[in-house]
């Protein structure tokens, strides 16, 4: 039996792109513009062998987000803080 058949998803591979673009538009529109690039090159320009890979580096852009942007609104943290726990239930490195 295949290991990673029933696991979770973030999203479908359509809908992938929107999803992080989304934080990406709110960051970009209060301001946050360094930190939506860095979601924008994760998803768009990045070059990841595996899905895992482009989680694992969604994951540690969306805490260091978090971590240095203390100010952020609260649906936007809110919103980050989803998507953390999300790729971490599906990837569970820990």
């Amino acid at each position: 039996m295949w290991p990673f058949k029933n696991r979770p998803k973030l999203a479908s591979s359509e809908e992938f792109p929107a999803v992080i673009g989304a934080i990406r538009d709110k960051l970009r529109s209060h301001g946050f513009t360094a930190e939506a690039d860095r979601l924008h090159y994760s998803v768009h320009e990045g070059v990841w062998t595996t899905s895992n890979q482009l989680y694992r580096e969604l994951f540690v852009a969306l805490k260091m987000i978090r971590r240095k942007t203390p100010d952020l609104p609260r649906d936007i943290d809110a919103e980050i803080g989803r998507r953390i726990k999300r790729i971490n239930h599906i990837c569970r490195w820990h």
